[in-house]
């Protein structure tokens, strides 16, 4: 999720939601909940082929701002909409439409008072139509950020998987002895894929995963063919740098990726999932695979008083020095 203050900062300022609790009779009481300002700052999926429709929602007092009071998942649309989107969890689109505590964020003694208030709020028709716009607006800010595409020569599907080029491929320095072998088996058909399809930065991000999958102890990068463990490394850095939006300079679709190999779909995308749950990468965020204009926009940094910013809303901000790289992090 992605700090709607840090996408469009001025829209938020100007209309997220705050609400004024009073002690006074007729001026908002809530019975527990201290007198002052409250802030519903809102939370977005920056990931633009989700359609999850949801926000999630911190809950922060104007004199209390190094405090996260109250942390709650909402969805706009109809319960409908979400049992199609949850049908692992018969409670789960309630929950949402109906808003609810999250579970595993942060909340507070007062949180069960900020929830009521915050369920007072959505049934206004032109609040909870104003958290779909921010979305919206999020994501169309997000899209325009990245980098618009030249036009591109439409890709050559290979008749057979592609033989390796005769240029030795990359060091395998670091690589165990008994991996070596499969993995410049694998560089040299990475290296010919991103001669033809790629640029030399994300080229290296296919053999930087390579290496990271060939490296581990328990790696079974032994198993399995050459071209289908080549296609998922590919597919795999194709989603974690937008490659399928065809806004980027440089841009794929699957059908590039498999016909080239000659793969199934069906495989290299369980593959592939099954590559970004080993070894537990950060969707779009991920130091030394993805591009550093994505890094540092969709890399999320908590400060000391618990607002959460992106990596770059933080440096324009001043709270990061200019030469801050999202890779020091780790």
């Amino acid at each position: 999720m992605i700090a709607f203050h840090a996408v469009l900062p001025d829209l938020a300022q100007r209309e997220v939601r705050c609400i004024h609790v009073s002690d006074e009779p007729g001026l908002f009481p809530s019975p527990g909940l201290p007198a002052g300002e409250y802030a519903f700052a809102e939370f977005y999926c920056e990931d633009l082929n989700c359609d999850c429709r949801r926000v999630f929602i911190q809950v922060l007092a104007r004199d209390q701002r190094d405090q996260v009071l109250a942390s709650i998942n909402y969805g706009w649309e109809d319960e409908a909409f979400y049992r199609q989107k949850m049908s692992y969890d018969p409670e789960a689109p309630a929950q949402v439409v109906n808003a609810s505590l999250d579970p595993l964020n942060t909340q507070s003694v007062y949180s069960a008072d900020l929830l009521r208030i915050f369920q007072q709020q959505v049934r206004e028709e032109s609040y909870r139509l104003r958290l779909g716009r921010h979305s919206q607006l999020c994501r169309d800010e997000i899209r325009r950020r990245q980098p618009q595409a030249p036009p591109q020569k439409p890709a050559r599907a290979a008749a057979e998987p592609p033989a390796a080029p005769s240029a030795p491929p990359p060091s395998n320095v670091g690589i165990p002895t008994a991996h070596r072998a499969r993995f410049d088996e694998v560089a040299a058909l990475l290296t010919q894929f991103g001669q033809q399809h790629l640029d030399a930065e994300l080229t290296g991000f296919t053999l930087e995963l390579w290496r990271r999958l060939c490296r581990r102890k328990a790696s079974d990068c032994l198993r399995g063919q050459p071209h289908v463990w080549a296609a998922t490394v590919v597919h795999v850095i194709a989603r974690m740098n937008f490659l399928f939006d065809r806004s980027q300079p440089v841009h794929l679709t699957f059908d590039t990726i498999c016909g080239f190999f000659q793969t199934s779909k069906t495989t290299i995308g369980s593959k592939a999932t099954g590559v970004e749950r080993t070894l537990r990468l950060s969707q779009h965020s991920e130091p030394g695979l993805c591009r550093r204009q994505f890094l540092e926009s969709l890399t999320m940094i908590r400060l000391a008083n618990g607002m959460v910013l992106s990596f770059e809303m933080a440096k324009r901000m001043g709270y990061l020095p200019p030469d801050a790289n999202p890779a020091d992090l780790s």
